[in-house]
């Protein structure tokens, strides 16, 4: 293993003033790392620590599998997207405002834009981001659009991820101790018990010049790789040290320390191999996102706590339970998290039968798989809390509203409570009458009456869904998740915080609700 001590070739000053600017071999001062490798200032302050093959080729084609398309076109990478080039495709379909520097307004419909762009380049976060607002919308903390859209990948991926955190680990002892330590008081924020709660993953597009602001401890570096290249070095340029990051390799280093990559590129003997290659991915070249046009595939990833998460992620998780056929839906709960719910009707009668799920045997057909497939949605967002080991949950469905804050007198409680339903009398005589009797303000126990309907209930604690969740599968019959969960849940809270979303037609096929179905 090698050890290096290094002192500055460029001056704070030279050095803020290459943001976002390309680097290029000429700001290489050293011989490029591509061994095991320890780098310090010469003041004895760690800069990286390189491993070469640190993850198994196992974990690397399990990232590939799941994570290979989550890079998607961003146009809001700031410095790291590099300097604007007019003459790129990208902006022959637009008119530059400022093409000095690497952020510029443009012009539509004979107007400046209000916002400042970027270069389009494959880029995303991936994992938990804090509040932000975003086109007039407040945003809470929450898991970024495209992880929530790509869950069940981005699970999959996650011993790749555990891996890196493990390595860290080994290289940085200190730092991972006190960035696990950070990343536990926001645990609901956290990566599967790692000290990470985001990753930003690229495709195929050389960084400018920039710092990762808003990330805590130290930054880790991994790539996966398809096809042959040249070039694509991480560099340090104040201190003139390139490394070159492949495949299983892992870069630990002070990402606050200015850095950017250099131009990847092929020789001859690239592109013949390349073009042997069967095709990866069907990208547009004519959409100009950067490096899209290549045969060859590198994704970079870099693994973070976000520091934003430790102050700004206080409130209550929201999520509502939403098939993708009714996205239409959505537009009552801006910037809540959705999770994807069961379609019922992709199974048949006798596969639902066989799960032991029960319904009258009259009930028509469409209301059995409707109801089968919003018991196995709830129950798979009660798995999810438990995994996650997730706290201070709201479970909405979409045809109720979301535009409440949870009470601190719910937040101190140890059980499940109902936030937004329909409350009838216990004998079912009339379930058409609501029980009318007075409640207090605030939180309720409920005697002599159920709530129908799942439209909203409050988790203060994942242990209480782990409780929950046993007791619906230790049922010998599945019932509709309403009738399951009013034999369990035994507390309701007054006045509702949810209300009907009126004029929605019922996914499980129940009458469109009306006013007066509501808590009372």
């Amino acid at each position: 293993m090698k050890t290096l001590k290094l002192s500055k070739v460029l001056t704070d000053e030279e050095v803020k003033a290459l943001k976002g600017k390309y680097l290029t071999n000429e700001d290489i001062k050293h011989d490029i790392v591509d061994m095991d490798c320890d780098c310090y200032t010469e003041e004895g302050i760690l800069l990286f620590k390189f491993r070469k093959n640190a993850i198994s080729q196992e974990l690397c084609d399990i990232a590939w599998d799941n994570y290979k398309g989550m890079a998607k076109a961003s146009r809001g990478r700031g410095a790291s997207a590099g300097e604007i080039d007019p003459n790129a495709v990208y902006w022959k379909k637009r008119i530059p405002v400022d093409t000095k520097g690497f952020s510029t307004n443009y012009m539509v419909n004979g107007s400046v834009s209000k916002m400042k762009i970027n270069n389009q380049v494959a880029s995303q976060p991936i994992g938990y981001y804090e509040s932000t607002k975003s086109l007039g919308v407040d945003l809470p903390c929450r898991l970024t659009h495209y992880t929530r859209e790509n869950f069940d990948k981005f699970k999959k991926g996650i011993d790749y991820i555990k891996a890196v955190d493990r390595s860290y680990k080994e290289l940085n002892p200190e730092k991972h101790s006190l960035q696990l330590t950070r990343a536990l008081e926001k645990e609901d924020f956290q990566i599967s018990d790692t000290a990470f709660s985001t990753f930003t993953i690229n495709r195929n597009f050389q960084t400018g010049v920039h710092t990762d602001a808003g990330d805590f401890g130290f930054g880790n570096l991994t790539v996966l790789e398809r096809g042959s290249y040249n070039g694509g070095y991480f560099v340090i340029p104040q201190y003139g040290i390139a490394i070159d990051l492949r495949q299983g390799d892992h870069l630990c280093v002070d990402v606050h320390q200015y850095h950017g990559n250099t131009k990847m590129y092929e020789t001859m003997s690239d592109k013949l191999y390349n073009e042997s290659m069967p095709t990866v991915f069907k990208d547009n070249p004519a959409v100009g996102t950067l490096g899209l046009d290549k045969k060859w595939t590198r994704i970079s990833f870099v693994f973070y706590l976000r520091e934003n998460i430790l102050t700004k992620c206080n409130q209550s998780i929201k999520y509502v339970i939403n098939l993708k056929r009714d996205k239409e839906k959505l537009k009552h709960h801006k910037g809540i998290m959705r999770f994807d719910a069961v379609d019922g009707k992709k199974n048949s009668l006798q596969e639902i039968q066989d799960s032991k799920f029960y319904m009258r045997y009259n009930t028509k057909e469409n209301k059995v798989k409707g109801a089968y497939g919003c018991l196995k949605s709830h129950m798979n967002l009660l798995q999810y809390i438990v995994d996650e080991k997730l706290n201070d949950i709201c479970v909405l469905e979409d045809d109720s509203t979301s535009d409440f804050s949870i009470p601190d007198e719910l937040k101190k409680t140890d059980h499940i409570t109902y936030v937004g339903g329909w409350r009838v009398n216990l004998k079912m005589k009339d379930i058409k009458k609501p029980v009318l009797e007075h409640l207090k303000d605030g939180i309720n126990k409920m005697e002599n009456s159920r709530v129908l309907t799942t439209r909203a209930y409050y988790i203060p604690k994942w242990e209480a869904a782990k409780d929950l969740l046993e007791f619906i599968n230790k049922k010998k019959v599945w019932k509709a998740i309403d009738i399951m969960m009013s034999e369990y849940v035994k507390h309701l809270y007054y006045p509702a915080l949810s209300k009907q979303i009126l004029g929605y037609e019922s996914t499980i096929g129940n009458k469109v609700p009306t006013a007066d179905m509501e808590l009372y």
